[in-house]
């Protein structure tokens, strides 16, 4: 048989570049399978095929994975994988700075494994979507195709504004924008949940299959009289409904206290195990 361990750590000036690629490329292979390992591949492939079903129909997905670790191959950029190795384990990135064999970084198994495991998220991708498109982008322009922009791009989400009952011009309006653009990311990630859920928007304008809706709430009908009610958000139509507050003050408080308390879908299910627990009693 093959001694594993040999292959992985054979000596760098015994092997030729074309040997350390091929060694490099084939080590993937050289770990013991068991049955969690084959669950783990399955659930990659399935979110594979989930992002890339996701893609092609515009849909960011908010999935944060290292950039050099999986975009960087999947474009085919330059791997820097002390950089790579910092992104997934900070500690094991310092060892290796300190025992000076960067050298033998690219065999470090805790890269081969995440190779490994990649594989298995590109064979679901690739169901969906061709991976020889994938180097004509740079590897921030495929991260930011797939999964949008982190940061709530406010000139963008008013380029595409359709306002109902309100002018863009009223000064309810200016209030609403100023008041987005005073809040933080997680805010208006917060913010683009409650109007959308969602937490990232594309990121040009041809990429929305709709518009974002600013509707005046028909049951406040003078200024000032819907001071004492929240605003609401219809998620399927990408829609606020807006009281026609009478300053800015009064819709940022009442704005940020939807945003931070609202219940979104996922809690949908937390009711459902209740009543699953119950079964037939509770009929």
């Amino acid at each position: 048989g093959v001694n594993k361990s040999s292959i992985l750590s054979h000596p760098e000036s015994k092997i030729s570049p074309e040997e350390k690629i091929v060694r490099n490329a084939f080590a993937i292979f050289l770990f013991d399978r068991n049955e969690n390992l084959r669950e783990t591949e399955e659930s990659l492939f399935f979110l594979g095929r989930l992002v890339g079903t996701a893609c092609r129909h515009s849909i960011p997905v908010d999935l944060s994975l290292p950039l050099g670790m999986v975009w960087k191959h999947l474009t085919e950029d330059n791997i820097d994988y002390m950089q790579t190795l910092n992104e997934m384990d900070t500690l094991a990135c310092k060892q290796m700075n300190d025992s000076s064999e960067e050298s033998k970084l690219e065999s470090h198994p805790q890269l081969v494994i995440q190779r490994h495991m990649l594989n298995s998220f590109v064979d679901g991708l690739n169901n969906v979507l061709p991976m020889e498109i994938m180097p004509i982008f740079s590897a921030p322009e495929l991260r930011d195709i797939m999964c949008g922009s982190p940061d709530i791009d406010v000139d963008l989400l008013r380029r595409v504004t359709e306002y109902e009952g309100y002018r863009k011009s009223d000064p309810i309006i200016a209030y609403f924008w100023e008041v987005l653009g005073d809040m933080t990311r997680q805010e208006r990630r917060k913010f683009l949940q409650f109007v959308w859920a969602r937490t990232r928007l594309p990121t040009k304008e041809s990429d929305f299959e709709s518009p974002f809706k600013i509707q005046r709430d028909t049951k406040c009908s003078d200024e000032g009289d819907g001071d004492d009610a929240l605003p609401t958000a219809s998620t399927c139509f990408f829609s606020l409904s807006l009281p026609q507050y009478k300053n800015k003050d009064v819709l940022e408080k009442k704005l940020r206290f939807a945003i931070e308390n609202v219940t979104t879908m996922e809690s949908d299910y937390v009711t459902n195990d209740a009543e699953i627990e119950e079964g037939w009693r509770g009929l």
